[in-house]
């Protein structure tokens, strides 16, 4: 069983931060930090990119902070019990030692979702947050068992990361290889090279696959144009869009609307 203590989504400090408890914490700690972060590692302050994990220990000291403005982070106070004592052993989760990942977006919703369930007055609501937590252990340990050491040790690994969450955040952008790589003062072909070593998959690909993501998104969610959507996921042609949408999924903007009015239609019937 995991218990939450004490748990913060989204928290942001607007003035530089420094936090020190040589006592450390009575629980387990986990901080998902989403801006520069520095720790104190063998006595040093040692500075890491966004998306940092820290898992502090059980009276570890404890010392962490940002030299800037705008610290932002998630964060979780826990107990281990019972079954679940040797967790993040089994798991192989690193303890006390900060690691980056390329992507913390799920390991955050589930973070988001265990602060809203511990707000709740849910019958079931220790159950539930088990879950959640065992989610999103599961899922750090997943991206942990992934991620590549010798890509992350490349000075291109993290600013090419942050490149490519702009990409997904924003897929609707612009985006343009050669002007990608000049700014990260890369060849276009290096950064080709590089953007498919660290992520399995093209840049371009990355666009249309995020731009058809979200236009799927919009299809189910409102009633906007095919020609609209069009525009509002970053294409010049409907044409074009039609295309690859189809390409991807199978089916036109307006076929997938139509199966997913259908698909919602019946589950409204058998309720």
């Amino acid at each position: 069983m995991i218990t939450v203590n004490m748990c913060g989504y989204d928290s942001m400090h607007k003035m530089p931060l420094d936090r020190s408890y040589p006592e450390g914490y009575q629980d387990y700690t986990l901080l998902l930090v989403k801006t520069e972060v520095f720790f104190e590692i063998d006595g040093k302050l040692t500075d890491f990119p966004p998306n940092t994990v820290m898992l502090y220990g059980i009276r570890c000291p404890v010392r962490y902070g940002c030299r800037e403005p705008h610290y932002n982070d998630d964060w979780i106070h826990f107990d281990l019990q019972d079954e679940d004592a040797g967790l993040l052993r089994e798991l192989a989760i690193p303890v006390n030692r900060p690691f980056t990942l390329p992507y913390l977006g799920t390991l955050t919703d589930y973070c988001r979702l265990v602060v809203q369930e511990k707000l709740s007055t849910h019958f079931y609501k220790g159950e539930i947050i088990n879950s959640l937590m065992h989610s999103l252990f599961y899922s750090l340990a997943d991206q942990l068992r992934l991620l590549p050491d010798s890509n992350v040790r490349n000075k291109y690994y993290y600013p090419m990361n942050a490149l490519r969450l702009e990409i997904l955040n924003s897929p609707y952008q612009k985006w343009d290889i050669p002007a990608a790589a000049q700014r990260l003062h890369l060849s276009t072909s290096h950064f080709q090279h590089l953007y498919k070593q660290f992520f399995g998959t093209t840049c371009i690909q990355d666009v249309i696959d995020a731009r058809i993501k979200q236009a799927q998104l919009y299809l189910c969610i409102s009633d906007m144009s095919v020609s609209s959507l069009a525009l509002f996921c970053g294409y010049d042609s409907e044409l074009h869009f039609m295309r690859q949408f189809k390409k991807l999924t199978g089916m036109t903007p307006s076929q997938y609307r139509e199966a997913h009015k259908k698909q919602n239609g019946e589950r409204v019937s058998l309720s």
